[in-house]
């Protein structure tokens, strides 16, 4: 863009000097012309202001390929093509000058084509095509060993008791973690309840970052505004309503065990800074880790800083911050990763502080299940009860927790080995399996909740009795098996 004009200003000296517009008029360049000329002043300035906003480019400490413009971020594979791009072009030259000298009628004027590389283009995941030669792989084994099997008088049922494939195919697809519909158990759990028509009261609620922000910005345009205009007043409005206000955000760190499940949402990498442009795909955006860590930093400096009449407690990273000067001993530093346990660690700290009623917002099936397990030791504490507001928008509801649990009696001690049990973000279901079948083996096998309770106290060892207990369960998907065992 800089460059253009002195480019076409040596092009013209170097046609004039060789005499190759001889007999022709004279005609002006294309970027003399005036709307050229201001179109190249505005982009001067622009560029100009970006590095005014972002700093020297040239002191940029990191190895991110970034525009500076939209602040995106290049996959890193890009960012290692730009030190062999200029070989490239050699050979592209190169190969034009072979041309010159070959047979082949080659013209100075002849362009020579372009590398058309696109640093900041998403390539999107594709698709396993190798599963149909697994499968023929798998029918041609299984021919030669059954023939076998058949010369040498084998069992049969001996035979097919044995995995033929490195990763057992009931737990896993190709090395990857079979997955269920988790929110499935939410609807099982509400209905064992009632829930109000209204909000009911509390005097603390404790925010899940991810539900905060999962909501696209309705008019900002950079992410200052979006701090202002959306989040913040959110906040603020918490602040009329609540005693307290925490936001709780998740961790995001390279060894994590949800690594994998989080792989699976895609990669659009963007810079967040205050003056940085809002992307026009924001559930995109959310779905990349660093994003949402930038974002979650950026928020909690914004809302640590912001006046309100009730406490502000946020998390940041592994820290803890507050508009007010309280001890935040009981939540910071913490260890947690994952938002979904931290809120709890929020939730005793408020409850040792004297709250009695907590509201918990978040859209995501573990909280409802962690709740239901720790609620008899927050009530120990002083607490008398525990909301979930669960989902968005219209489909907002109040779930009470202090309630399932009297209605699910002994199960509530064994929700969480049998969340994990039957298939979570870490923890592989069992394939065509989920939590509705779960459920109704559940309700048959009555032998299972003492084993889910224990079991959900991580105990050093599992007996021999529990084991069996877990295998009727898993042979009990099949609910008139049960039945009739």
């Amino acid at each position: 863009m800089i460059a253009g004009p002195e480019v076409s200003h040596l092009v013209a000296q170097y046609e004039a000097a060789c005499g190759t517009k001889e007999g022709t008029e004279h005609t002006s360049h294309h970027e003399e012309t005036e709307r050229a000329q201001r179109v190249f002043f505005e982009n001067v300035e622009k560029l100009s202001q970006a590095m005014k906003d972002m700093g020297n480019p040239f002191q940029e400490e990191s190895r991110d390929l970034l525009s500076l413009d939209t602040k995106d971020i290049a996959h890193h594979t890009a960012a290692e093509l730009i030190g062999t791009h200029l070989e490239k072009c050699k050979v592209r030259f190169q190969e034009f000058m072979k041309g010159l000298e070959g047979e082949e009628e080659s013209t100075f004027y002849e362009p020579i084509k372009k590398n058309r590389v696109d640093f900041f283009r998403q390539v999107p995941a594709s698709v396993d095509s190798s599963k149909q030669k697994v499968l023929k792989e798998d029918c041609q084994l299984f021919s030669k060993l059954f023939i076998s099997c058949q010369s040498r008088e084998c069992d049969l049922k001996e035979f097919f008791r044995h995995e033929n494939q490195s990763h057992p195919a009931a737990l896993s697809g190709g090395g990857k973690l079979h997955t269920c519909q988790k929110s499935h158990l939410t609807t099982i759990l509400e209905s064992q309840v009632t829930t109000p028509e209204a909000e009911p009261d509390a005097d603390t609620i404790i925010i899940d970052g991810a539900a905060l922000n999962s909501l696209p910005p309705r008019s900002s345009k950079t992410f200052e505004e979006y701090a202002m205009l959306d989040v913040l007043p959110t906040i603020q409005a918490y602040s009329t309503k609540y005693k307290r206000t925490d936001i709780v955000f998740d961790v995001y760190r390279p060894s994590s065990l949800k690594a994998e499940t989080r792989s699976k949402r895609g990669r659009v990498r963007r810079r967040v800074t205050g003056k940085g442009k809002i992307p026009s795909n924001w559930r995109n955006f959310l779905r990349e880790n660093d994003n949402k860590a930038e974002l979650f930093n950026f928020l909690a400096d914004k809302i640590a800083r912001v006046a309100t009449p009730n406490v502000v407690i946020v998390t940041k990273e592994e820290d803890a911050v507050s508009n007010r000067t309280i001890n935040l001993a009981g939540v910071a530093p913490c260890s947690h990763e994952e938002a979904d346990t931290r809120i709890f660690v929020h939730a005793r700290h408020a409850t040792e502080a004297g709250s009695k009623v907590i509201m918990v917002k978040a859209s995501d099936t573990d909280v409802v299940v962690i709740a239901v397990s720790v609620l008899q030791a927050l009530q120990e504490l002083g607490l008398q009860q525990l909301w979930v507001a669960f989902g968005q928008g219209q489909h907002l509801r109040w779930v009470p927790v202090h309630d399932l649990c009297c209605t699910l009696a002994e199960k509530s001690k064994g929700m969480l080995f049998f969340h994990a049990f039957t298939g979570c973000d870490v923890i592989s279901a069992f394939r065509g399996k989920g939590k509705k079948s779960a459920w109704q083996t559940w309700d048959v096998c009555d032998e299972a909740s003492g084993v889910f309770s224990k079991l959900s106290q991580y105990p050093p060892v599992v007996d021999d009795e529990d084991l069996k207990t877990l295998e009727k369960f898993v042979r009990g998907h099949d609910v008139r098996q049960i039945q009739h065992s």
